[in-house]
């Protein structure tokens, strides 16, 4: 007798395949540098976050010809210990991240003058379903690997750091992420709006 699989049991297997999906998709070649997972925050509706720091290089359609994109980026997953739908996030890194760069010994790389103009990423509701994960740009639309092999890091209101090829110490990128949602959240459920503050671990950076 054949045996009829029950609905816990379907729908079980399909969001362990989802889950599989969302991992395998995170993995990709363009990492240059991966830090490790926060712990998990909840909302008092028990929506869960986690967040890590990532470098990734990309080709830049807009510039130069074979010209690659080096940025700084914060990788949020929805972690809930229930489904009860999307987490609504507010992500605004101009106001909400604070990072620190520093060696194993807690210095900074030497100051340097910077100068850029371009555009910085702005504030935006971004949604996640059950085990999905986004990756948002941090830092502002200009730095990552310059010129003369430096490591640019410069973010709006959370702190800029040039490393120097001479440099030849080991530093690590940290921060935290506080999220407030703006006063008018008509749009969505209240209890699937997510706020509080994730403490990103250091990720080492690429040389």
């Amino acid at each position: 007798m054949k045996k009829v699989k029950t609905v816990r049991q379907i729908t079980t297997g399909l969001l362990v395949f989802l889950a599989c999906m969302c991992c395998k998709g995170a993995e990709d070649t363009n990492v240059l540098a991966l830090g490790d997972w926060s712990e998990p925050v909840g909302n008092e509706y028990a929506c869960k976050l986690r967040g890590r720091l990532a470098m990734c290089a990309y080709p830049d359609h807009r510039g130069p010809a074979n010209r690659v994109d080096v940025g700084a980026y914060v990788e949020l997953q929805e972690y809930s210990d229930s489904f009860a739908g999307d987490v609504h996030v507010y992500c605004d890194f101009t106001k909400g991240l604070q990072c620190e760069v520093a060696d194993a010994k807690g210095r900074p790389p030497e100051p340097v003058g910077i100068g850029y103009d371009g555009g910085v990423p702005g504030p935006q509701w971004v949604s996640l379903p059950p085990f999905a994960s986004i990756r948002l740009r941090a830092n502002v639309y200009a730095g990552g690997r310059l010129r003369d092999g430096s490591l640019g890091l410069w973010f709006t209101g959370a702190g800029e750091w040039t490393i120097k090829p001479t440099d030849t110490n080991t530093y690590f990128l940290s921060a935290t992420f506080t999220v407030t949602p703006p006063p008018n959240t008509n749009n969505f459920n209240h209890t699937q709006i997510w706020s509080g503050t994730l403490r990103l671990p250091k990720m080492k950076l690429p040389r």
